[in-house]
């Protein structure tokens, strides 16, 4: 069979197949923006504690010592146990409230991303939640994550602070309900007690399923895990 004649219009290109990953993360993607009335809610939080804390851990020598990313999640799986709306599946028209509090996160591999879970976050101790997300991070991106461990997770983090960008937007993963977006800690203007200055700051951004959760719902979960971030003693006992 002869080759398609080219457009005379149309660049040189080279045709690369999508992995099976990349394959999946589209038609999942595709069925929660088609399927899934989502929006968006945003706050700007505070970071000054969180910074204190993990510099002191890193100051007295732990190890593994705890990500930001770390913190989050065992912070949110608190959070989740006073919005328990938000620990849910949409499917088939049920919401579905999960007892357990199993956080999935984002990892970041050359084939693409994949979603490992800490199971019960809520019950474990930062260091403990430090440890597995290492392991997980480390099998996923050797190729060696058990489906097991990306399944079971009531509400997902996603990350990508780390490569500077300041503020967007999750996709909620199906039948999830709910995913918060976390965008790059760095020092901003604020204003504190009538006074313009720098803090170290991020962007939180909760995307939400609109047949479960209306923006009041949302806004109060922002803004309680943005008490927690700045709650100096909590912080130090995780």
């Amino acid at each position: 069979m002869m080759p398609p004649a080219s457009k005379p219009w149309e660049p040189e290109y080279e045709t690369i197949a999508p992995s099976a990953i990349r394959l999946a993360i589209g038609e999942r993607t595709q069925f929660s923006f088609r399927d899934i009335p989502q929006y968006d809610v945003s706050r700007q939080v505070v970071c000054r504690e969180l910074v204190a804390a993990r510099q002191a851990l890193k100051a007295a020598g732990v190890e593994p010592l705890p990500t930001y990313n770390d913190y989050l999640i065992k912070l949110v799986a608190l959070t989740l146990r006073e919005f328990p709306l938000l620990n849910s599946w949409y499917e088939e028209g049920a919401i579905k409230l999960l007892k357990p509090v199993n956080v999935g996160f984002v990892c970041d591999t050359e084939q693409g991303i994949l979603l490992p879970t800490v199971f019960d976050a809520d019950r474990k101790p930062l260091a403990e939640i430090a440890a597995a997300t290492r392991e997980l991070i480390a099998a996923a991106r050797a190729g060696r994550l058990r489906a097991s461990l990306q399944k079971g997770a009531g509400f997902t983090i996603t990350n990508i602070g780390p490569t500077g960008a300041d503020l967007f937007n999750g996709i909620i993963s199906p039948p999830q309900t709910a995913i918060l977006a976390v965008g790059a800690l760095a020092e901003r203007p604020v204003v504190e007690e009538g006074r313009v200055h720098a803090a170290p700051t991020m962007y939180l951004t909760l995307s939400l399923d609109h047949r479960v959760h209306d923006g009041r719902h949302g806004a109060a979960f922002l803004a309680r895990l943005a008490e927690s971030l700045g709650d100096r003693e909590l912080l130090g006992n995780l």
